[in-house]
């Protein structure tokens, strides 16, 4: 049993309107840098600004430092290409081109039914693009209408690129996949020429510095430079797979570049007609856009790899280096952690077999902790970067209270018999390897709450203690049998905790090493989570359920059942209180710990694979299978009242719930349960509920004595309205004012009124005197609280008395009860006791209950007293329930109390 605050106010709208997650809003997303959309760069005076598509959304970013300015709005389907012309970019998403000013909406250009848009491309005051049922759809820039659609066959001609040539007036050149290109009129619509097939589909085309000179990128890996006004060839290269973007330097250097699918740059000398450099491995990924900087020796690419970089030319052999760059992860994170106490920062080791640093307010401080010159030595070895990374990190364990003496960061990666020390402060990997002692693959790691140690959970069951500032190692704990999954330690170096596939999870001795305690669980644990201040261990286990163990009794004291698959992670919430865990059945669920229950639930496009709370309790950050970048969810409760109710783990709700694409909200729905996962009946909704608008329950279950909501002072003020009164009782009588006509009554107040509404009862043969009201006389003939005492007489039902009394004022709540009438057969003085019984029995508003009872005995208690027989037995049952409900709320307060003084007085 417990004592809860009611809340029955009903939400905004605005919130309550919204479906999905009670807890939990979307807010950002990190990490994500382009993607496999082309790019597009505007220029203004002498600064460049690059606009990428990300998903479902772009950013714009200066070319100076690459940081980001602008985040687009999100769009209903995903980009397919952008474009910036001046303060517009135009943005095609499923089938329909935007215009955004600012990264703001502001228009869009006509409709046309052509399935997805793609290859924006600016053509004076036209805006050209390629639609997915192969035709060439042309808007004015202008009007925003469409001015005209070139219909090709796909068997003979597949349009694949669209370049305008300098100078040519109305005229564009339609490259295909069949080879071949065509010479087109805009205004007239005529095809005015048409070229052989050069042998291989064209991939791109662009306008050469030289006017009539187009190049062509083919799939077969050959780069033409073909002079269309005489349809012949200029130049013929090639390189290693298909040329996916082409570019010239505009500040006269005869130069060209070229990219491929594999992420590699070839640099082309056009006087000598060679090769001159290839940028092995510049990028992870494809290259769909590659551009010379106008008038400057600047090389801007961007991949599908999720990064943007800048190569400056300021050597004499005309080799690049790499000047800036921006990039995140470029495949899926797999474990996500916050690193500092503030939550400003998040550290997550992805499948790309890397290690970065997340700035949750500055993306300009997002980097990649450094893994040494792997860049030179892989153009030494004539390989890839990413081959000479370190293998996939599995686990990592970081503590920021040593970062400035020592690493504070280490990483165990799969299949590897080695762990790996980090520095967060130099942002690099650290001096130490360790290495496992009797040459076991290391499966989890650990650092204590000091930083001075360091643990290493090996496949052999052994677990390892070292020291972060030597690497030496210090101290062995064996006992486990198996793979041990999970090592915690308290905020006070005396016990370390374990788990292990043995189905253990076990206690030890920091300082001895020795096993203290051992826990058997009904099913293998895969995590381990700590939350040091409440002392409670939170266990994933491989039956879907996580059991959380109290290290303080050794036992089992919450099981939470209820994901359809595999758990993949879960994180305590910064106060303690709830337990996120997030599932390979896409979903994400939350769990009250002093309940037992599951109070929130959502759903997401991609399967979440880790998650973390922030230390400041503000966000909740999730990482997912398919995603590169790490999802923020701001919490509500932090700045909004949010009413929480039980939700039915056991039920299958996947049916009930739409899939919905992350950062946006997912429908919920639930029933009540109890810990064991049987069904009760659903939750009582009101109609508001069902329209959208949850309303809390008073009462969320029949166990709970609630106080009210009302402020303290509001039956506080009640029980000392006496002395309240007499102390701010005026010293002097008010004065009448003086100059106010002597026949007219006046009203007070800081200026003199006249009473227009005084009423005189004239009597024959007497003066006309103004007759005074009785305030107690009309009071008690228009008592609101009489008349809800009868009325709720009548049904045994009073409910609305106490819902009367709390809309009154502590004045007019003793007004009230003092004028309460007292008639023969005292009807009004029984209906008030039998309303306060009634009320007690609901367990609601117990402090207003005893208030109003106190007042109600002070002003009544002689006339109790002279009817006690007739009282009695209405007496008898009001102290019974008075003090069924007092002996539980003085042991809930009496328990509080001692645990409290225990805590405080326990080593």
């Amino acid at each position: 049993m417990v004592i809860a605050d009611k809340k029955t106010r009903v939400e905004s709208e605005v919130t309550k309107k919204q479906e999905g997650s009670r807890l939990y809003q979307p807010f950002r997303a990190l990490g994500y840098i382009t993607s496999s959309i082309p790019h597009s760069i505007q220029y203004r005076g002498q600064a460049a600004f690059i606009t990428a598509g990300i998903g479902r959304s772009f950013h714009i970013y200066d070319s100076e430092k690459i940081n980001l300015l602008f985040v687009g709005p999100r769009f209903d389907a995903d980009v397919v290409s952008v474009l910036s012309i001046g303060d517009e970019t135009f943005v095609s998403s499923g089938g329909q081109v935007t215009i955004c000013q600012r990264a703001k909406r502001v228009g869009e250009l006509e409709s046309v039914s052509r399935g997805e848009i793609s290859n924006l491309m600016q053509f004076g005051d036209y805006i050209i693009a390629i639609s997915e049922d192969n035709a060439v759809v042309i808007w004015n820039r202008v009007t925003r209408e469409l001015f005209t659609e070139i219909e090709f066959e796909s068997e003979s001609f597949r349009v694949t690129a669209v370049v305008h040539p300098s100078t040519y007036v109305n005229k564009i050149v339609i490259g295909s996949a069949q080879g071949s290109m065509q010479v087109w009129n805009i205004q007239t619509r005529r095809c005015l020429y048409e070229f052989k097939s050069f042998g291989s589909g064209i991939a791109c085309m662009v306008q050469a510095p030289v006017i009539d000179v187009l190049a062509l990128g083919l799939l077969d890996g050959r780069i033409l430079l073909h002079n269309v006004k005489l349809d012949s060839p200029v130049m013929q290269l090639a390189q290693e797979g298909r040329v996916t973007a082409l570019s010239f330097r505009t500040d006269d250097v005869p130069m060209m570049a070229t990219s491929n699918a594999e992420g590699d740059v070839a640099l082309w000398d056009l006087n000598n007609k060679r090769l001159l450099h290839v940028l092995q491995g510049a990028h992870d990924s494809t290259i769909p856009s590659i551009e010379f900087l106008a008038g400057q020796p600047l090389l801007l690419t961007s991949s599908a790899d999720n990064s943007i970089k800048e190569w400056l030319f300021d050597g004499q052999d005309g080799v690049p280096r790499l000047l800036r760059h921006r990039s995140g992860h470029f495949a899926a994170p797999q474990m996500i952690r916050y690193h500092d106490d503030e939550g400003r920062c998040i550290l997550s080791a992805g499948r790309d077999r890397s290690l970065r640093y997340f700035s949750v307010f500055r993306d300009a401080q997002n980097v990649e902790l450094s893994q040494g010159s792997l860049a030179r030595e892989a153009r030494a070895r004539k390989v890839k970067v990413n081959e000479l990374r370190l293998p996939q990190i599995s686990q990592f364990a970081s503590n920021p209270a040593m970062t400035k003496d020592w690493d504070d960061v280490i990483t165990c990666q799969q299949n590897s018999t080695n762990a790996h020390t980090w520095s967060s402060d130099r942002k690099a990997l650290g001096k130490y390897t360790l290495m496992s002692s009797d040459k076991s693959v290391i499966k989890s790691v650990a650092i204590s709450a000091c930083g001075n140690f360091g643990f290493l959970g090996l496949t052999s069951g052994v677990i390892e203690m070292v020291n972060m500032q030597s690497g030496l190692s210090r101290r062995t704990f064996i006992g486990h049998t198996k793979v041990v999954t999970g090592i915690q330690t308290d905020a006070c170096n005396q016990q370390m905790y374990s788990t292990s596939l043995d189905g253990t999870l076990r206690i030890w001795d920091f300082a001895t090493g020795k096993q203290m305690h051992c826990v058997e669980l009904p099913s293998p644990p895969s995590r381990l989570m700590l939350h040091r201040e409440s002392g409670l261990l939170a266990c994933i286990c491989d039956d879907a359920c996580v059991r959380v163990v109290d290290s303080e009794s050794q036992r089992v004291v919450r099981k939470f059942a209820g994901h359809r698959n595999r758990i993949t992670d879960l994180a305590f919430s910064n106060d303690g209180r709830w337990i996120v865990t997030a599932s390979l059945d896409s979903t994400i669920r939350t769990w009250d710990l002093p309940t037992g229950h599951m109070v929130d639930w959502f759903k997401v496009e991609s399967v979440p694979v880790s998650l973390a709370f922030s230390p400041a309790g503000d966000f909740l950050a999730t990482a997912h299978m398919d995603s590169v970048g790490i999802f923020l969810w701001a919490n509500r409760t932090q700045f909004a009242e949010v009413s929480l109710r039980q939700i039915n783990p056991a039920v299958d709700l996947s049916g009930e719930a739409a899939d919905a694409a992350l950062l946006t909200m997912p429908t919920t729905a639930g029933l009540s349960a109890d810990d064991d996962g049987a069904e009760q009946q659903p939750i009582e909704s009101t109609a508001d509920e069902q329209n959208g608008v949850y309303l809390a329950a008073e009462q969320l279950t029949d166990n709970m004595v609630t106080l009210s909501s009302l402020p303290k002072s509001k039956w506080q003020t009640l029980l000392n309205l006496a002395t309240i009164k007499k102390r701010n009782k005026p010293e002097m009588a008010p004065k009448a004012p003086e100059l106010a006509p002597f026949f007219l009554p006046t009203v007070l107040g800081t200026e003199p009124r006249f009473d227009l509404e005084a009423k005189t009862d004239k009597k024959d043969g007497a003066d006309d005197k103004p007759v005074e009201r009785s305030r107690i006389s009309t009071a008690s003939a228009v008592s609101g609280l009489v008349r809800a005492l009868y009325r709720g007489q009548e049904t045994m039902s009073f409910a609305a008395v106490f819902e009367y009394l709390k809309e009154l004022n502590p004045s007019a709540i003793d007004l009230e009860l003092r004028t309460l009438p007292v008639d023969d057969n005292l009807r009004a003085v029984k209906a008030f006791i039998q309303a306060s019984t009634a009320h007690l029995r609901s367990k609601r508003d117990f402090e207003l209950v005893q208030a109003y009872l106190q007042v109600f005995l002070n002003v009544f208690g002689d006339i109790i007293k002279a009817n006690a027989d007739d009282l009695e037995p209405l007496l008898v049952e009001l102290r019974k329930e008075s003090k069924s409900q007092w002996s539980t709320i003085d042991g809930l307060i009496r328990y509080s109390a001692c645990m409290v003084e225990f805590m405080r007085t326990s080593k």
